[in-house]
Order: structure tokens, then sequence, then C-alpha cells
């Protein structure tokens, strides 16, 4: 059985925070271990993603069911056969404008004696370091879209694209990849 729970306060707005996590399928560019996440359907506020933690030859594959309840929580659960409980909760309460409180919970636990010490391997490390790589995942995208809002307003005929943040443009030549930087010379 594997559980974690962490509560903290953020310099972030809840929304933006939620925004982050509830995005599932960037969770390899940044969530240590984390190697693959598709959504493999959606309905509404609720999707089932596909995901897959790999630790050297240690790879473990499974499904989530994810309901989004913005933007105060999101509830991910597994009915998958090689979990005989998972499920993690994310809280956001806002405290001002630019501050809220996190609370992250945990709780997992193998249904088959083979899979305990994948869990031990995989789950737990992921789990313990979780809020720390959204919240600086969070500042980094924060700290990219300054940098273009400033490029934009000194109109200094160029222009920067950051690859693969929500609500800012990507380049023609495909994603950079998530929150990358690149310039374009306007014509």
């Amino acid at each position: 059985m594997a559980t974690h729970r962490e509560s903290r306060s953020i310099a972030l707005a809840a929304e933006s925070l939620f925004d982050i996590v509830a995005d599932v399928e960037r969770y390899p560019e940044f969530v240590p271990l984390m190697r693959e996440a598709r959504i493999v359907r959606r309905h509404g506020d609720v999707y089932e993603t596909e995901q897959s933690l790999e630790l050297g030859l240690l790879r473990h594959r499974f499904r989530t069911r994810t309901e989004l309840s913005r933007p105060h929580g999101i509830t991910i659960v597994s009915s998958d056969r090689s979990f005989c409980r998972f499920d993690i909760r994310w809280a956001f309460s806002a405290l001002g404008e630019r501050h809220c409180h996190v609370e992250f919970a945990l709780d997992c636990a193998a249904r088959s004696l083979f899979l305990i010490p994948v869990i031990e391997m995989l789950v737990l490390p992921m789990a313990s370091s979780m809020v720390s790589a959204f919240e600086t995942r969070a500042h980094a995208l924060a700290a990219n879209a300054a940098r273009v809002d400033a490029a934009t307003e000194s109109g200094a005929g160029s222009s920067l694209l950051v690859a693969g943040e929500p609500g800012r443009p990507r380049s023609s030549g495909g994603p950079v990849g998530n929150g990358e930087v690149r310039r374009q010379d306007e014509r």
C-alpha cells in the first residue's frame, strides 16, 4: 500500500494550478517517472487516460479516470486490474488573487504481490515530488508568459512564441517542447 499526503500554500492563482494539473497529456514533460499520458476518452469534465510510469527497465502501464470540479478539485481513480485501490485527490483553495492552498492525497494498493515492489519503486517516489513538480511547472509557464508579454509590448520587430502553452501561439514548424521559447522574425 502506498499513501502520500501533502498540503501547502503556493504563490499562484488556484485556477492556474488547476489548469496545469488538469492537463494530463503534458505530464511526461515535467512529472518525474511519467513516460506517457494520453487521453483515450473524454466526456464533459471527465476523461480517461492511459499512462505509464518508468524507472530504468521497470515500466507500468495503467488507466485512470479523472473528474474535474473546476476550480476546486480534481479526482483521479483507477479500476485497472493491477490495483485494488488507486485514488488521487487534489484540492485548491484561493488565498487571495495570486495565492492558493493545495492539498494532494494519494492512496494506492496493488492487487498482486508481484506489483507491490513496482508501486513502492514507481508510485511513491513520483507522489512525493508531485506538488513540487506542478509548482515549478506553473512558475516556469508564468515566467515564459511574462517574457512573451514584454516582447509583444516592446514591439521589437520579432515575437516570442511559447510552444505548448495553453493560450499561446505555436510556431508553424510544430511544437518546440512545452515551455521553450522561440524567436520568430516578423515579415
